[in-house]
């Protein structure tokens, strides 16, 4: 004997599913915690070696001296001629941050030179020079 069927009327279920939108969230913030350094250090600088060289998590504007010459602020290029005029626009804005120099370790030390006083003459008081670690005597690093 067949039972006989009973069709139960079509309701919706009224709650969301959210465990597919958490999990596409939480790849995307993956991917970006794993991608931001990789872009912030996205220029192909070879700093000088320091033995009293110590990271730094504070923020600030940074200026970058290429091998060829070329002057960046923030990975933005300017024109060595208008460095100032760009970074006075760039400094004045920003409410006094500190200033970080990443000078390639073949860029000539008076090209460095030009480039800090023009700072000072902009006003920075908080210049940092950015500089890779060294290795210490006995082969550690500090």
């Amino acid at each position: 004997m067949k039972r006989p069927r009973v069709k139960l009327p079509y309701r919706p279920i009224p709650d969301i599913n959210v465990t597919s939108l958490v999990d596409v969230t939480l790849v995307l913030l993956i991917v970006f915690m794993v991608a931001a350094p990789i872009l912030k250090s996205s220029l192909d600088i070879s700093v000088p070696q320091a033995a009293t060289a110590k990271p730094t998590d504070e923020e600030g504007i940074t200026v970058f001296i290429k091998k060829d010459g070329k002057i960046l602020i923030d990975d933005t290029p300017v024109e060595e001629a208008s460095f100032d005029i760009s970074f006075t626009q760039i400094y004045s804005a920003s409410s006094n941050q500190p200033v970080f120099l990443k000078a390639d370790a073949e860029v000539p030390y008076a090209k460095v030179l030009t480039v800090i006083d023009a700072l000072r003459e902009e006003g920075v008081t908080d210049l940092g020079l950015i500089a890779e670690p060294t290795a210490s005597r006995h082969g550690r690093r500090k």
